[in-house]
């Protein structure tokens, strides 16, 4: 099976890309997620492959993965715009929204979450006559589905919870909890602005201070932003 690396060269030869930073134009990103891609410190995430798919002949799975065709057939085209780069059903028959379980490996390339922490909950489904009453907007492009990493971020987000993060922040914008990759590793995590430029690495349970750390702003293209979370939603059963 070819590396990630090697797949990047193959389509970087077939559109004339010569550099990293050309590369990194094209799939809109920085050229630190690019280097990281060259480095196997982490793989491609939907929003790159998703410019890949617009822009190119090359199937996202083996772009993603190193296996399945080679070039986009529309079987292949079909799978990964249902499956992989839209988690969001909106079903005109039932009048209801399905919200899906946000795909870690897909968008986060190597890092990972706590695996110890399963998942609880894969889809919720929501009439949508009720979205504005229970989450004050029926926008919801770029919303998806995703498990706590453990207690490190109670009691924000409880251990027993499933949450709702917007994907469509690929950003750091202002105090708020994000899901981040930095240096390979992946993290929910509190992100807040210190002085000179500082980003705060920051859990909100007391316990895991130590875990805590800050991004100077010459580590900056080494942070890959992948959503902010916007709701949780606990879990746990009362006896009755």
């Amino acid at each position: 099976m070819s590396t990630l690396r090697e797949r990047l060269q193959e389509l970087m030869s077939e559109h004339g890309l010569v550099t990293q930073q050309e590369l990194a134009d094209f799939a809109k990103v920085s050229k630190g997620l690019v280097n990281q891609w060259f480095k196997g410190d982490t793989g491609l995430g939907k929003k790159p492959l998703l410019e890949f798919d617009k822009k190119t002949n090359f199937s996202s799975q083996w772009l993603a993965e190193g296996s399945g065709s080679k070039y986009k057939t529309v079987r292949d085209n079909d799978i990964v715009t249902t499956t992989t780069l839209s988690n969001i059903t909106v079903s005109t028959q039932s009048n209801t929204t399905i919200l899906r379980l946000y795909d870690m490996r897909a968008s986060c390339g190597f890092g990972s979450c706590n695996p110890d922490f399963p998942e609880l909950l894969r889809t919720i489904e929501i009439p949508n006559n009720a979205l504005v009453e229970l989450l004050g907007t029926q926008n919801l492009n770029g919303v998806e589905l995703m498990p706590p990493d453990g207690d490190s971020m109670e009691p924000t987000i409880p251990r027993r919870s499933i949450t709702l993060i917007k994907t469509d922040i690929d950003k750091f914008q202002d105090s708020g909890v994000y899901l981040i990759t930095f240096d390979g590793y992946t993290y929910i995590k509190r992100l807040a602005r210190g002085k000179s430029g500082v980003i705060k690495v920051i859990s909100d349970n007391e316990l895991y201070k130590d875990t805590d750390f800050e991004i100077t702003p010459d580590e900056l293209d080494r942070l890959i932003v992948h959503g902010k979370f916007w709701k949780a939603l606990p879990l746990d059963f009362i006896d009755i």
